[in-house]
Formats: structure tokens, sequence, C-alpha cells
């Protein structure tokens, strides 16, 4: 190498170093969903279909008598997450999810896992799945950025097993989503889940943080969410990963 080309490279060198190492390596993202196919996935039903590059859970023609979840063929551990989401209805109680570090439940339409829900749920809930108190427990309560934890086989960390094997492990306040969310829109949602921590963004604003205390698996798939209840649609679309 000339002296030339060796100065060349000592200050490429040294630009990478200020910048960080990650800004001058290749990429390690992937894209899960191409826009056109379900490739990668399984679990595509009648519940499932793929509109104007979009994955759409759900209709608006009749109600989800079940959940049901489309998922990765492939397991993840470590990883940060990226997509953009939206919900079509006549009403606002209607919710759906990702689910993550996740695995489909025997016999059910149901997975096991960690989800970062997106929606509304009657306000009543809140405290019977929770540790929140609320003041107020009537109308609804916003779940967007919400961390979950639902259908283990070990019931200890669910507060009413018995009505649902679930628990909102983070929620965010009422103030906080009416300033976030972008109703009838698309939302950039973010999960990040990296050993014991779990951290979700919502429109680039931390509104889960999370720090598991439990043994519950650190793998699992990547599932998109048809909930149960009244008709409507979730739309996922722009759908990325990266490995940490």
């Amino acid at each position: 190498m000339n002296n030339k080309h060796t100065k060349t490279y000592s200050f490429l060198v040294g630009f990478c170093l200020l910048l960080g190492v990650s800004s001058c390596t290749p990429s390690k993202e992937i894209q899960l969903f191409d826009g056109e196919s379900f490739s990668g996935w399984e679990g595509a039903n009648s519940f499932f279909s793929i509109q104007e590059g979009a994955i759409v859970a759900g209709n608006l023609k009749k109600a989800n008598l079940a959940s049901h979840y489309l998922c990765t063929l492939k397991k993840f551990e470590n990883f940060e997450l990226n997509l953009k989401v939206k919900l079509k209805s006549t009403i606002e109680l209607v919710s759906g999810g990702v689910s993550f570090r996740a695995a489909r439940v025997p016999n059910s339409t149901e997975v096991s896992g960690y989800q970062a829900d997106i929606g509304y749920l009657p306000a009543r809930f809140i405290p019977v799945f929770s540790n929140k108190k609320l003041k107020d427990t009537t109308g609804i309560y916003p779940l967007w950025g919400a961390l979950v934890d639902e259908n283990r086989t070990n019931l200890s960390r669910y507060p009413n097993p018995e009505i649902f094997p679930v628990v909102l492990l983070q929620l965010v306040d009422k103030e906080w989503a009416k300033n976030v969310v972008k109703p009838n829109d698309w939302n950039e949602l973010n999960i990040r889940a990296f050993n014991e921590q779990i951290q979700i963004k919502l429109n680039g604003q931390i509104a889960s943080s999370f720090s598991e205390t439990l043994k519950v698996p650190t793998t699992g798939c990547i599932c998109l969410q048809d909930q149960i209840g009244a008709s409507h649609e979730v739309w996922y679309k722009d759908i990325t990963i990266e490995s940490l």
C-alpha cells in the first residue's frame, strides 16, 4: 500500500472510530416480510391477508371468536425489531399485538410469551390483570406500548389465571398515550430484547422498560396477533429485525 493509500485508509479508520464501529460495518438488519407473500411465516389462514404491502389481521365484517397468530418460522433471542402498525375499526375498544420470544400453545390458537400490545382494553380489567390501581375504572384504557406476558405453563406470575393466564407487566399512562399514539394512522413500534432487559418504544418514545427476574425462555418466534373481539383490522408492515 503506497503512502497516499495509507493516509486515506488511516483517515477512514479514524473516522469510523469517531462515529462508532457500527457506523462503518454492514447492517445486520433483515426483512421479515417482503410485502408480497407469507414467505418465512407460518399460520397464514383466512384470518390473515396481504394488502397494499402490509399484513392485515382480521377483517371489518365480522367479530373474532378466538385470537389467531401469524408466526415466524425462525426463532430469535436477542434482537431489535422494528415495524409499523395501524388499527382499523368503527370502535376504539379493539386491540392487537406483537408477541416475541413466543411459542404456540399445543391444541390452542394462542401463543405463550411476551407481547407488545396495541389498542385498548376495558379499564375495569386493568387492576384485574396488573398491579396498577385506577381511580376510575370506567371506559377504556390504552394498551399501546404495554408489555404483556401470557399463557406460560408456570401460572405463578398471573394475577387471575382462572380468568385468563395473562399479566400486564408495564402500562403507559392515559395522557402519555394521548400525546404519542396516532389514531387511525401508522405507528412505529420498536421492541428491543437483550438477555433479561426488554424495552418497547412507540413512535420513538419509551413505553415499557422491564427487567425479567424469572426463568423464562429467552428464545422464540415473532408473532403477529389477530385479537379476539369486535370486528377490526390490524395492519403490520415494514417489519425488520436485527440480532444483537
